[in-house]
């Protein structure tokens, strides 16, 4: 035996037992891959209702978003419409014309009471 055969025996050792260790350690990774497999199928089939009932859940928002809708263009329309027959009515500038008109007569009745008592101090007097 010279050193070539020893060399050689050592190789084929050394290859055999690398061959060994690598289908072990393909065989870890493998059972490592079938569980990582397994938890995203899980977690596939759990999500899988989940989504199901948030996309039922965001039907009815949908609807009811739209329902709201519907009211809130209602009740926009009626209070243009509300404004519309104030502006056009201009009941504002004439409960303001006759309020004024109030102020206006309470002033000129208070002129003419001070007017008479003032009249009939000095015909009391003399």
């Amino acid at each position: 035996m010279n050193l070539i055969d020893i060399f050689l025996i050592i190789l084929i050792l050394s290859a055999s037992s690398l061959c060994i260790f690598l289908i072990l350690y393909l065989k870890k990774v493998s059972g490592q891959v079938e569980a990582v497999s397994k938890d995203i199928h899980r977690l596939v089939e759990n999500t899988i209702p989940i989504l199901n009932n948030l996309e039922e859940v965001t039907k009815r928002a949908n609807i009811i978003v739209t329902g709201v809708e519907g009211y809130w263009k209602e009740i926009d329309h009626s209070i243009e419409t509300l404004r519309g027959k104030i502006s056009n009515s201009g009941s504002w500038e004439k409960f303001r014309d006759v309020k004024m008109q109030l102020v206006e007569l309470r002033k000129k009745f208070r002129a003419i009471t001070k007017g008479v008592s003032a009249f009939y101090r000095k015909y009391k007097k003399k």
